[in-house]
Protein backbone atom coordinates (compact mmCIF):
# COMPACT_ATOMS: atom_id res chain seq x y z
CA UNK A 1 0.00 0.00 0.00
CA UNK A 2 1.12 3.09 -0.90
CA UNK A 3 1.34 5.71 2.49
CA UNK A 4 -0.42 9.39 2.13
CA UNK A 5 3.32 10.90 2.32
CA UNK A 6 4.19 9.44 -1.08
CA UNK A 7 0.89 10.35 -2.86
CA UNK A 8 0.50 13.74 -1.85
CA UNK A 9 2.81 16.37 -2.59
CA UNK A 10 5.08 18.39 -0.38
CA UNK A 11 4.17 21.68 0.57
CA UNK A 12 7.68 23.00 -1.17
CA UNK A 13 5.82 21.73 -4.64
CA UNK A 14 2.40 22.83 -3.67
CA UNK A 15 4.02 26.60 -3.25
CA UNK A 16 5.75 26.27 -6.45
CA UNK A 17 2.64 25.51 -7.97
CA UNK A 18 0.39 27.90 -6.15
CA UNK A 19 2.90 30.66 -6.45
CA UNK A 20 2.81 30.16 -10.19
CA UNK A 21 -1.23 29.90 -10.67
CA UNK A 22 -1.28 33.01 -8.72
CA UNK A 23 0.75 35.27 -10.87
CA UNK A 24 -0.70 33.66 -13.47
CA UNK A 25 -4.05 34.65 -12.34
CA UNK A 26 -2.91 38.30 -11.78
CA UNK A 27 -1.24 38.44 -15.13
CA UNK A 28 -4.70 37.50 -16.30
CA UNK A 29 -6.44 40.29 -14.24
CA UNK A 30 -3.46 43.48 -15.13
CA UNK A 31 -3.95 42.12 -18.98
CA UNK A 32 -7.89 43.09 -18.98
CA UNK A 33 -7.32 45.73 -16.70
CA UNK A 34 -4.79 47.79 -19.29
CA UNK A 35 -7.03 46.21 -22.40
CA UNK A 36 -10.20 47.72 -20.66
CA UNK A 37 -9.67 50.81 -19.06
CA UNK A 38 -13.18 51.96 -19.03
CA UNK A 39 -14.42 49.59 -16.78
CA UNK A 40 -12.35 49.49 -13.44
CA UNK A 41 -11.55 46.12 -11.60
CA UNK A 42 -14.18 45.00 -9.11
CA UNK A 43 -11.18 45.45 -6.37
CA UNK A 44 -10.18 48.71 -7.94
CA UNK A 45 -13.45 50.07 -5.95
CA UNK A 46 -12.12 48.01 -2.50
CA UNK A 47 -8.42 49.31 -2.80
CA UNK A 48 -9.77 53.21 -3.62
CA UNK A 49 -12.77 52.48 -0.09
CA UNK A 50 -9.60 51.59 1.71
CA UNK A 51 -7.61 54.76 0.75
CA UNK A 52 -10.90 57.14 1.25
CA UNK A 53 -10.87 54.83 4.82
CA UNK A 54 -7.69 56.09 5.56
CA UNK A 55 -8.37 60.05 4.46
CA UNK A 56 -11.61 60.21 6.92
CA UNK A 57 -14.18 59.96 3.90
CA UNK A 58 -17.29 57.98 3.12
CA UNK A 59 -16.53 54.99 0.44
CA UNK A 60 -20.07 54.61 -0.09
CA UNK A 61 -20.15 58.49 -1.49
CA UNK A 62 -17.45 58.36 -3.49
CA UNK A 63 -17.76 55.00 -5.39
CA UNK A 64 -20.73 54.70 -8.02
CA UNK A 65 -21.96 55.81 -11.56
CA UNK A 66 -20.65 59.31 -12.03
CA UNK A 67 -18.89 59.65 -8.93
CA UNK A 68 -15.51 60.05 -7.90
CA UNK A 69 -14.43 56.74 -8.49
CA UNK A 70 -16.56 56.15 -11.74
CA UNK A 71 -17.71 52.59 -11.31
CA UNK A 72 -20.93 50.61 -13.03
CA UNK A 73 -22.12 50.30 -9.87
CA UNK A 74 -22.21 51.23 -6.15
CA UNK A 75 -19.85 49.51 -3.57
CA UNK A 76 -21.86 46.74 -1.96
CA UNK A 77 -18.98 45.04 0.43
CA UNK A 78 -18.95 46.53 4.12
CA UNK A 79 -16.21 48.60 5.30
CA UNK A 80 -14.30 45.32 6.66
CA UNK A 81 -13.31 44.59 3.34
CA UNK A 82 -11.52 47.77 2.92
CA UNK A 83 -9.84 46.74 6.13
CA UNK A 84 -8.05 44.08 4.03
CA UNK A 85 -7.42 46.36 1.59
CA UNK A 86 -5.56 48.85 3.95
CA UNK A 87 -2.03 46.82 3.26
CA UNK A 88 -2.36 47.26 -0.46
CA UNK A 89 -3.29 50.75 -0.58
CA UNK A 90 0.39 51.95 -0.94
CA UNK A 91 0.04 50.75 -4.37
CA UNK A 92 -1.50 51.68 -7.68
CA UNK A 93 -4.47 50.07 -8.41
CA UNK A 94 -3.31 47.98 -11.02
CA UNK A 95 -0.68 46.91 -8.79
CA UNK A 96 -2.84 46.18 -5.95
CA UNK A 97 -5.50 44.66 -8.31
CA UNK A 98 -2.55 41.97 -9.34
CA UNK A 99 -1.21 41.01 -5.64
CA UNK A 100 -4.88 40.74 -4.54
CA UNK A 101 -5.89 38.30 -7.62
CA UNK A 102 -2.41 36.24 -7.47
CA UNK A 103 -2.59 35.58 -3.53
CA UNK A 104 -6.46 34.89 -3.82
CA UNK A 105 -5.44 32.14 -6.62
CA UNK A 106 -2.51 31.05 -4.74
CA UNK A 107 -3.92 30.57 -1.65
CA UNK A 108 -6.72 28.74 -3.57
CA UNK A 109 -4.45 26.71 -5.21
CA UNK A 110 -2.45 25.75 -1.92
CA UNK A 111 -5.68 24.19 -0.46
CA UNK A 112 -7.11 22.84 -3.39
CA UNK A 113 -3.32 20.28 -3.65
CA UNK A 114 -3.12 19.21 -0.20
CA UNK A 115 -4.06 15.66 -1.44
CA UNK A 116 -3.38 16.05 -4.94
CA UNK A 117 -2.81 17.63 -8.01
CA UNK A 118 -6.17 16.24 -9.48
CA UNK A 119 -8.66 18.78 -8.90
CA UNK A 120 -6.40 21.83 -10.49
CA UNK A 121 -8.51 21.99 -13.68
CA UNK A 122 -10.87 24.18 -11.14
CA UNK A 123 -8.25 26.82 -12.17
CA UNK A 124 -10.06 26.34 -16.20
CA UNK A 125 -13.37 26.79 -14.75
CA UNK A 126 -15.60 30.03 -16.18
CA UNK A 127 -16.19 31.34 -12.63
CA UNK A 128 -12.95 31.39 -11.50
CA UNK A 129 -11.13 32.91 -14.97
CA UNK A 130 -14.01 35.70 -14.48
CA UNK A 131 -13.09 36.36 -10.98
CA UNK A 132 -9.59 36.42 -11.97
CA UNK A 133 -10.54 39.18 -14.57
CA UNK A 134 -12.33 41.31 -12.70
CA UNK A 135 -10.37 40.53 -9.16
CA UNK A 136 -13.35 38.93 -7.33
CA UNK A 137 -13.75 37.84 -3.61
CA UNK A 138 -14.84 34.15 -4.58
CA UNK A 139 -11.14 32.75 -5.19
CA UNK A 140 -9.98 33.39 -1.76
CA UNK A 141 -13.49 33.27 0.19
CA UNK A 142 -12.98 29.55 -1.45
CA UNK A 143 -9.64 28.93 -0.31
CA UNK A 144 -11.25 29.47 3.64
CA UNK A 145 -13.05 26.51 3.11
CA UNK A 146 -9.90 24.82 2.48
CA UNK A 147 -7.22 26.43 4.41
CA UNK A 148 -8.97 27.28 8.46
CA UNK A 149 -6.11 30.00 8.71
CA UNK A 150 -7.86 32.08 5.77
CA UNK A 151 -10.95 31.86 7.71
CA UNK A 152 -10.79 35.62 9.34
CA UNK A 153 -11.54 37.19 5.15
CA UNK A 154 -14.46 35.22 5.51
CA UNK A 155 -16.42 38.83 6.71
CA UNK A 156 -15.19 40.28 4.05
CA UNK A 157 -17.73 38.88 1.58
CA UNK A 158 -20.43 37.98 3.88
CA UNK A 159 -22.97 36.34 1.53
CA UNK A 160 -20.40 33.82 0.12
CA UNK A 161 -18.60 33.55 3.90
CA UNK A 162 -21.70 32.64 5.33
CA UNK A 163 -22.47 30.11 3.49
CA UNK A 164 -18.57 28.65 3.81
CA UNK A 165 -18.86 28.81 7.49
CA UNK A 166 -22.47 26.92 7.52
CA UNK A 167 -20.84 24.00 5.46
CA UNK A 168 -17.85 23.48 6.99
CA UNK A 169 -16.32 20.56 9.64
CA UNK A 170 -13.89 22.53 11.03
CA UNK A 171 -14.48 24.17 14.07
CA UNK A 172 -10.97 25.47 13.80
CA UNK A 173 -12.13 27.85 10.66
CA UNK A 174 -15.22 29.39 12.86
CA UNK A 175 -13.00 30.19 15.76
CA UNK A 176 -10.60 31.98 13.36
CA UNK A 177 -14.07 33.51 11.49
CA UNK A 178 -14.99 34.61 14.64
CA UNK A 179 -11.97 36.05 15.86
CA UNK A 180 -10.88 37.86 13.02
CA UNK A 181 -14.38 39.21 11.86
CA UNK A 182 -14.34 40.75 15.80
CA UNK A 183 -11.06 42.19 15.25
CA UNK A 184 -11.63 43.61 11.12
CA UNK A 185 -15.36 45.19 12.11
CA UNK A 186 -13.52 46.91 15.11
CA UNK A 187 -11.04 48.72 12.54
CA UNK A 188 -13.63 49.32 10.44
CA UNK A 189 -15.77 50.69 13.27
CA UNK A 190 -12.27 52.89 14.38
CA UNK A 191 -11.73 53.89 10.76
CA UNK A 192 -15.48 55.06 10.38
CA UNK A 193 -18.10 55.04 12.96
CA UNK A 194 -21.32 54.79 11.13
CA UNK A 195 -20.15 52.62 8.61
CA UNK A 196 -23.31 50.27 8.96
CA UNK A 197 -25.91 52.47 8.30
CA UNK A 198 -23.89 53.42 5.15
CA UNK A 199 -23.42 50.01 3.71
CA UNK A 200 -27.03 48.83 4.35
CA UNK A 201 -27.98 52.05 2.86
CA UNK A 202 -26.28 50.95 -0.12
CA UNK A 203 -27.90 47.49 -0.20
CA UNK A 204 -30.73 48.24 0.72
CA UNK A 205 -31.47 50.26 -2.86
CA UNK A 206 -30.10 47.14 -4.24
CA UNK A 207 -32.20 44.98 -6.95
CA UNK A 208 -29.65 42.62 -8.20
CA UNK A 209 -29.47 39.90 -5.56
CA UNK A 210 -31.47 36.79 -5.76
CA UNK A 211 -30.64 33.32 -4.37
CA UNK A 212 -29.83 30.52 -6.85
CA UNK A 213 -32.63 28.56 -4.99
CA UNK A 214 -35.01 30.99 -6.79
CA UNK A 215 -34.37 30.78 -9.94
CA UNK A 216 -35.46 28.21 -12.57
CA UNK A 217 -34.37 24.35 -11.46
CA UNK A 218 -32.79 26.29 -8.21
CA UNK A 219 -34.83 23.54 -6.27
CA UNK A 220 -33.23 20.76 -7.87
CA UNK A 221 -30.06 21.79 -5.49
CA UNK A 222 -31.78 21.01 -2.24
CA UNK A 223 -31.64 17.24 -3.58
CA UNK A 224 -27.91 17.53 -2.31
CA UNK A 225 -29.21 17.74 1.46
CA UNK A 226 -29.88 14.44 1.09
CA UNK A 227 -26.09 14.11 1.60
CA UNK A 228 -26.16 16.40 4.42
CA UNK A 229 -23.64 14.88 6.07
CA UNK A 230 -20.66 15.38 3.39
CA UNK A 231 -19.56 19.62 3.98
CA UNK A 232 -19.50 19.98 -0.38
CA UNK A 233 -23.20 19.12 -0.31
CA UNK A 234 -23.82 21.68 2.82
CA UNK A 235 -21.70 24.14 0.52
CA UNK A 236 -23.69 24.18 -2.59
CA UNK A 237 -26.95 23.84 -0.87
CA UNK A 238 -25.93 27.21 1.19
CA UNK A 239 -24.37 28.64 -1.12
CA UNK A 240 -27.80 28.26 -3.37
CA UNK A 241 -29.54 30.03 -0.17
CA UNK A 242 -27.84 33.00 0.12
CA UNK A 243 -28.68 36.26 -1.87
CA UNK A 244 -25.64 37.21 -4.36
CA UNK A 245 -25.29 38.80 -8.05
CA UNK A 246 -25.84 36.72 -10.87
CA UNK A 247 -22.26 36.43 -11.87
CA UNK A 248 -20.30 33.20 -12.93
CA UNK A 249 -17.71 34.27 -10.40
CA UNK A 250 -19.68 33.66 -7.53
CA UNK A 251 -19.19 29.94 -8.17
CA UNK A 252 -16.15 29.52 -7.56
CA UNK A 253 -16.95 27.73 -4.65
CA UNK A 254 -18.94 24.96 -6.28
CA UNK A 255 -15.95 23.95 -8.15
CA UNK A 256 -14.88 22.55 -4.81
CA UNK A 257 -17.27 19.77 -5.13
CA UNK A 258 -15.23 18.02 -7.60
CA UNK A 259 -13.16 15.19 -5.57
CA UNK A 260 -11.10 13.82 -8.76
CA UNK A 261 -9.23 14.71 -11.38
CA UNK A 262 -12.23 13.76 -13.96
CA UNK A 263 -14.58 15.58 -11.81
CA UNK A 264 -12.86 19.00 -11.55
CA UNK A 265 -12.09 18.77 -15.39
CA UNK A 266 -16.01 17.72 -16.31
CA UNK A 267 -17.18 21.09 -14.02
CA UNK A 268 -14.64 23.07 -15.76
CA UNK A 269 -15.72 22.14 -19.03
CA UNK A 270 -19.37 22.26 -18.29
CA UNK A 271 -18.87 25.91 -16.91
CA UNK A 272 -17.02 27.29 -19.69
CA UNK A 273 -20.58 27.24 -21.52
CA UNK A 274 -21.09 29.69 -19.66
CA UNK A 275 -18.94 31.87 -21.63
CA UNK A 276 -19.89 30.28 -24.93
CA UNK A 277 -23.65 29.82 -24.96
CA UNK A 278 -24.95 33.61 -23.40
CA UNK A 279 -25.07 34.97 -26.77
CA UNK A 280 -27.56 32.18 -28.46
CA UNK A 281 -29.98 32.03 -25.61
CA UNK A 282 -30.09 35.01 -23.71
CA UNK A 283 -33.11 37.20 -24.78
CA UNK A 284 -32.78 39.39 -22.14
CA UNK A 285 -34.45 43.25 -22.93
CA UNK A 286 -33.40 44.89 -19.55
CA UNK A 287 -31.22 44.42 -16.39
CA UNK A 288 -33.65 42.62 -14.36
CA UNK A 289 -34.71 40.25 -16.87
CA UNK A 290 -30.62 39.75 -17.67
CA UNK A 291 -30.08 38.63 -14.35
CA UNK A 292 -32.92 36.42 -14.10
CA UNK A 293 -31.97 34.52 -17.49
CA UNK A 294 -28.14 34.42 -16.22
CA UNK A 295 -28.95 33.17 -12.51
CA UNK A 296 -30.57 30.44 -14.57
CA UNK A 297 -27.95 29.64 -16.82
CA UNK A 298 -25.83 29.50 -13.53
CA UNK A 299 -28.31 27.14 -11.91
CA UNK A 300 -27.80 24.51 -15.11
CA UNK A 301 -24.17 24.80 -16.17
CA UNK A 302 -22.41 24.77 -12.63
CA UNK A 303 -24.80 24.42 -9.28
CA UNK A 304 -26.95 21.46 -10.95
CA UNK A 305 -23.89 19.28 -12.38
CA UNK A 306 -22.86 19.68 -8.89
CA UNK A 307 -25.68 18.50 -7.22
CA UNK A 308 -25.26 15.07 -9.06
CA UNK A 309 -21.44 14.55 -8.28
CA UNK A 310 -22.58 14.81 -4.65
CA UNK A 311 -25.90 12.68 -5.23
CA UNK A 312 -23.31 9.93 -6.36
CA UNK A 313 -21.34 9.75 -3.16
CA UNK A 314 -22.49 8.10 0.36
CA UNK A 315 -23.89 10.41 3.06
CA UNK A 316 -20.95 10.62 5.52
CA UNK A 317 -18.76 12.41 7.12
CA UNK A 318 -18.31 14.54 10.51
CA UNK A 319 -20.89 16.81 11.77
CA UNK A 320 -20.40 20.48 11.48
CA UNK A 321 -19.41 22.09 14.70
CA UNK A 322 -22.44 23.88 14.29
CA UNK A 323 -24.61 20.83 14.83
CA UNK A 324 -22.65 19.23 17.49
CA UNK A 325 -22.85 22.20 19.68
CA UNK A 326 -26.81 22.53 19.17
CA UNK A 327 -27.07 18.31 20.33
CA UNK A 328 -24.76 19.07 23.24
CA UNK A 329 -27.37 22.35 23.49
CA UNK A 330 -30.29 19.84 23.51
CA UNK A 331 -28.84 17.16 25.46
CA UNK A 332 -28.10 19.30 28.08
CA UNK A 333 -31.26 20.79 28.09
CA UNK A 334 -33.06 17.67 28.04
CA UNK A 335 -31.16 16.23 31.12
CA UNK A 336 -31.88 19.42 33.11
CA UNK A 337 -35.50 19.25 32.32
CA UNK A 338 -35.98 16.12 34.08
CA UNK A 339 -34.46 16.67 37.22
Amino acid sequence: MISDAIIRPSVARRALVASSIGIAAGALAVLRFERITWHPSDFGMIWFGARALLHGANPYGLVGPGMQYDFPWTVNYPATSFVVALPLTPFSEVVATFLFVAISAALLAYGISEKGWGRLPIFLSWPFILAALVGQWSPIVSAAFLLPAVGWIVVAKPNLGLAVLASTSSSRLLKIAAIGGVALTAVAFALFPSWPRAWLSVVASQHHFFAPVTRIGGFAILLALLRWRRPEARLIVALACVPQTNSWYEAVPVMLVASTYREALALSLISLLGYVIPPYVMTARNEVEFNSQMGSLMVAICYLPATIMVLRRKNEGELPPWVLMLRRLLKKNNIESHL
